[in-house]
């Protein structure tokens, strides 16, 4: 009995101890789950992290993040954006910038965690309080589960379009748009063409039948050459002109070097022809010197030692004169090797710097390209690694017809590159609507309705006819990741030169 009260003390005393250790830690779970439950549930939808481009989908009128890729919709999210008198635009933008522990610039360097900056003028993404209505002063606020997720499926370049509405991403028709031009490997890469001049070579010159049957049974052995899509072609390109860069460097390097070798050398000569030049004065000086000592002479035996001396000086005056003679014949060709060692430096460096600018654009080519097409400029316009590459005019059938805007993503090849998968989506120019806190969202304020209606993405491609050269050029640069945006509205004044097109729709 004895013992067993004593077990129910010390039973009853740990209990009273963990209780008085715990009750703390309890509030502080209280007050995390609390929290946590009135913080808005992020991604209604799991699913695996995208592979490949994405699109990013945020509606003011729904405060949501839709995350799109080839497999459809893959993640969503509640957001707050841009309240009255601080709204988030609406449009086309790119991420510009990735930063996970940012503080702003504008607002009393608040912090921003997770921050994509989507415009240079301060539009970012980044976690945040999401009360369930907007609440911004531009931004998108992204809950911080949510946000940290997101910045893993998101790369610099990628896209992100805000909506006024609710915006449907949609598979195109591939027939309707640009597709890929494939390209034959280099000779080397498949070795057909390399091995049948081996084998011409080989024969020596046997008679013309002989080596036509060669060369046609070299052919019909041999597989056809392996096409390459834009990419691997751009990719290639880009080894090749690194090989290319570094041994034009080098070049450059060792021709500066021998420049400088050659510099000195005309330096050096240049010193001699100098010291030649004043010896042969010290000579002149001398053998005029003896002559005039000719003139004072009063004896024979004076005569004879002025004799002496005018021999001796017209004899170093000759070896001053032949050395004067060597140093500048030196001296000139010593210039001349400088100077042609100098403009072979030259050469060089200007190959090299050519060499480094067509690496620079090899690098450009290996990011995917974007495409605008702007009724209201009537141009098409091309952008690579956010820089121009490309501008020409384009003509769009019915003018008087508003397009919209439309935005079409490459997320997958198909038919072994000869197409690719495109996602589109089409923005209609609205207001954006006002949700206060406890409120409905208010209704969604559009754009005075025209007569014609709202342009199908599908519609939009069939406006407009690219000319054969703009066709070309974006054939063989297009590839997964590359987009296209068709507008009625011209290049916005946030596109720079550190961005993508950016098409603000209000």
């Amino acid at each position: 009995m004895t013992y067993c009260r004593l077990n129910s003390q010390r039973r009853f005393l740990v209990a009273l101890i963990a209780a008085a250790l715990l009750l703390p830690l309890a509030g502080t779970v209280h007050w995390a789950e609390a929290r946590t439950s009135s913080e808005p549930a992020a991604e209604t939808k799991k699913k695996p992290t995208p592979s490949g481009p994405i699109l990013a989908i945020v509606s003011l009128a729904k405060q949501r993040l839709s995350v799109y890729s080839r497999a459809g919709l893959v993640a969503q999210s509640p957001v707050s954006t841009g309240m009255a008198g601080h709204r988030t635009p609406t449009g086309v933008f790119t991420v510009l910038q990735k930063s996970r522990f940012h503080r702003s610039n504008i607002y009393w360097n608040a912090p921003m965690p997770y921050m994509q900056r989507i415009t240079w003028s301060g539009v970012t993404l980044h976690a945040g309080d999401v009360p369930g209505y907007p609440a911004s002063h531009g931004c998108i606020r992204l809950p911080h589960r949510f946000a940290v997720d997101f910045w893993g499926m998101t790369k610099v370049g990628g896209r992100v379009i805000v909506a006024a509405d609710d915006a449907s991403v949609l598979s195109v028709e591939a027939s309707r748009l640009p597709a890929p031009k494939l390209t034959p490997a280099p000779a080397v890469e498949g070795g057909h063409s390399q091995a049948a001049s081996t084998e011409v070579n080989a024969l020596g010159s046997p008679a013309a039948g002989t080596v036509k049957v060669a060369a046609s049974s070299a052919n019909a052995a041999s597989p056809p050459p392996r096409l390459l899509d834009p990419m691997e072609r751009a990719r290639l390109l880009k080894v090749n002109a690194v090989a290319d860069a570094a041994a034009k460097a080098k070049a450059a390097k060792a021709a500066i070097e021998a420049s400088a070798l050659k510099a000195a050398a005309a330096k050096a000569a240049a010193a001699t022809l100098r010291a030649s030049e004043t010896a042969l004065a010290s000579a002149h000086a001398r053998r005029d010197a003896a002559a005039k000592a000719m003139d004072r002479i009063s004896t024979a035996e004076m005569a004879a030692r002025a004799k002496l001396a005018v021999a001796s000086a017209e004899t170093k005056l000759a070896e001053a004169e032949k050395a004067n003679a060597d140093a500048r014949a030196l001296e000139e060709a010593e210039a001349a090797a400088a100077m042609a060692a100098a403009r072979m430096a030259s050469d060089a460096e200007h190959a090299s710097r050519e060499a480094a600018t067509a690496l620079k654009a090899a690098e450009r080519g290996t990011e995917p390209i974007s495409i605008f097409v702007s009724k209201k400029a009537g141009r098409l316009y091309v952008r690579q690694s956010w820089a121009p590459i490309y501008e020409a005019p384009v003509a769009i059938r019915d003018a008087d017809q508003p397009l919209g805007t439309h935005v079409y993503l490459a997320v997958a090849p198909e038919a072994n590159g000869q197409t690719l998968s495109w996602l589109s989506v089409s923005l209609r120019a609205s207001a954006a609507p006002t949700k206060k806190r406890g409120q409905e969202p208010a209704p969604l304020i559009r754009a005075p309705r025209s007569e014609h209606a709202p342009e199908t993405a599908a519609g939009a491609l069939a406006r407009f006819e690219l000319p054969e050269e703009a066709k070309r050029f974006i054939e063989e640069r297009l590839w997964t990741g590359a987009s296209l945006i068709i507008s009625d509205e011209g290049l916005s004044n946030e596109t720079g030169t550190y961005t993508d097109f950016i098409v603000l729709t209000r």
